[in-house]
């Protein structure tokens, strides 16, 4: 069957556009399909590690980001209930920058590169075998179908489709995420990201583009339960049990556009590859917001995905490998980063647990922990630099 396209990428966030950028650089007829408009508002911590600002610069979009004004995040704390606060060290500066920006502006890339974007276009099914695969979408002109060579999945912590595919990963522990935008008297926050922890989640301030502030954390499905209806009755008992946040908060104010929530968000890795879609982004797993590489991880994920998919459209694989090497590239990249992420939650979210172990080892302990949580920049450089059209890492390699 002959495919009109050569990559159908579904979602335009981090992950989804940077696949689809890379593509379309390359000459790939490359369909990018999103459900939601841009600009818009994300539940997002927005933070981007060194890794990520260093991959915003191989797309040729960190100037156009930096423009912008984004905050230069130097430092950062994780803030106890009892009032502790322990230093979080990073590796190298990192972006306080809004989903509103770096989504429309990835977006803006891709299309710029020859990407097809199609916005308000919700996918309901992507099926067929090896050599093509059918996609269908709804938007305000109907329902379409269309073929595609190799399709990306990119449509973030969940979607209807997830459920469509079978995808195990949706029987585990759920969680909730919230975010609002706040303005006043931020210069405590200039070039710096604090984390409060409290139990069942945790939540960070830092500033964005423009010095506004920006909150977001995850609470677990129990204790938002707890908390009652609103985001607001959830910040309440956030702010009576850490202290310090309290008083951060006591000096600036919630912005009209009041708080966004998102949710089920699940905390695990998963399958990178399902029904023949290559997982990129939060749809190939999520990782914890304390970690403070979610973004980057997205960005590396959706490059490493048109990678493989550009190496199987060029021959250099064949295509019928594209789905065992992708996820093993995949597991080798992200794994033992997931299974980190899963030992240090257990911390994130028992802040007694997590003030013992303050006491005990402290800045030792985050150090560990963000060395173990980020990505190698070597290995980071090595699969992303000029975008090589033949995947020379020995993942790829084809064993005769």
């Amino acid at each position: 069957m002959s495919a009109p396209w050569d990559a159908v990428v579904v979602g335009a966030g981090p992950a989804g556009s940077a696949a689809a950028l890379t593509l379309a650089a390359k000459g790939r007829r490359v369909l990018v399909l999103e459900k939601d408009c841009f600009p818009r508002r994300k539940v997002c911590g927005a933070f981007l590690a060194a890794d990520g600002v260093e991959a915003l610069g191989s797309l040729g979009l960190l100037e156009t980001v930096r423009r912008a004004g984004p905050e230069v995040i130097r430092e950062g704390s994780v803030q106890l209930p009892d009032g502790r606060s322990v230093p979080l060290p990073l590796n190298a500066p990192a972006l306080g920058v809004s989903r509103y920006l770096l989504d429309g502006e990835l977006a803006r890339g891709a299309a710029e590169a020859g990407a097809e974007i199609r916005f308000g276009a919700r996918v309901v099914s992507a099926r067929g075998g090896v050599k093509a695969r059918r996609v269908s979408w709804v938007d305000a002109d109907g329902v379409h179908d269309g073929a595609s060579r190799v399709v990306i999945g990119a449509w973030g912590r969940w979607d209807a489709l997830d459920r469509s595919l079978g995808r195990a990963f949706l029987k585990e522990r759920r969680y909730f995420g919230w975010s609002a935008e706040l303005s006043g008297d931020s210069l405590f926050l200039a070039g710096r990201v604090r984390l409060y922890l409290f139990r069942g989640g945790y939540c960070g301030l830092s500033r964005v583009e423009g010095g506004r502030v920006n909150l977001a954390g995850v609470i677990s499905e129990k204790q938002r339960r707890k908390a009652g209806p609103g985001w607001e009755l959830v910040l309440e008992g956030i702010r009576r049990e850490n202290r310090t946040l309290d008083r951060d908060l006591a000096g600036l104010r919630i912005s009209s556009d009041g708080f966004l929530g998102t949710g089920p968000v699940f905390f695990t890795a998963k399958p990178p590859v399902e029904g023949g879609v290559l997982m990129a982004g939060d749809a190939a797993g999520v990782l914890d917001p304390f970690s403070g590489e979610g973004q980057s991880a997205a960005l590396a994920s959706g490059l490493l995905a048109a990678e493989a998919s550009e190496a199987a459209l060029s021959g250099a694989i064949p295509i019928d490998r594209l789905a065992r090497l992708y996820t093993r590239a995949w597991k080798a990249r992200f794994g033992r980063r997931f299974s980190w992420s899963s030992i240090f939650r257990r911390l994130m979210l028992n802040p007694g647990a997590a003030s013992i172990a303050a006491r005990v080892a402290g800045e030792r302990l985050t150090s560990f922990a963000i060395g173990r949580l980020s990505s190698s920049r070597k290995a980071f450089n090595s699969q992303i630099t000029n975008h090589k059209s033949q995947i020379h890492d020995s993942q790829f390699t084809i064993h005769n």
